[in-house]
């Protein structure tokens, strides 16, 4: 009888935590590849020189309006969820945007660095795909859930990006490429 109920228990914890884990929602979940713009290295994956091109990212919020955020994302197909030792892993993930930058407009402004990479691996000839998406929370509240906004590009020289929400706030990202 005690072990029949430390099994129940057991499962009840795990069914609690499982539900607790689907219903959360990040924004890489709800990334919506459309409404952003795809961006990448303009060094060419070749698989044996430098791979990675230095940008920096000069993001600009109007006063005004709703929080509002840019993210940088990668899609990653190949990846392990739990204890990858290199050459075995034990839980395989799914295919998935990676969230990899943000600035919101909560923040000080500034300037931000960032690597992006021409090829998806070392040695490889396969080119990474990243994603340029911009965010609008409806409202104050931290609770609020984030939502996605189409993004357009304005100028090609410089690159800058900018995307409005609809309660008329706008975001302007700069990319400067050395």
């Amino acid at each position: 009888m005690p072990r029949s109920s430390v099994v129940i228990a057991t499962l009840l914890i795990l069914g609690l935590g499982a539900g607790v884990g689907a219903g959360s929602r990040r924004t890489e979940d709800l990334l919506n590849p459309v409404q952003g713009l795809p961006i990448g290295s303009r060094i060419l994956c070749d698989g044996s020189t430098n791979f990675q091109e230095d940008v920096e990212f000069v993001s600009a919020f109007s006063p005004g309006g709703w929080q509002r955020s840019f993210h940088l994302d990668e899609f990653e197909s190949k990846y392990c969820r739990h204890v990858n030792l290199y050459f075995i892993c034990v839980v395989h993930g799914r295919d998935r945007w990676k969230h990899e930058w943000s600035s919101e407009s909560g923040a000080p402004a500034g300037v931000a660095r960032y690597w992006l990479k021409s090829c998806f691996a070392h040695e490889s000839q396969d080119p990474p795909k990243y994603i340029l998406s911009g965010w609008y929370r409806e409202g104050a509240g931290e609770k609020l859930p984030w939502k996605q906004a189409a993004i357009k590009q304005v100028s090609a020289k410089p690159e800058i990006f900018e995307f409005t929400d609809p309660n008329g706030g706008t975001a302007r990202l700069e990319i400067s490429r050395k």
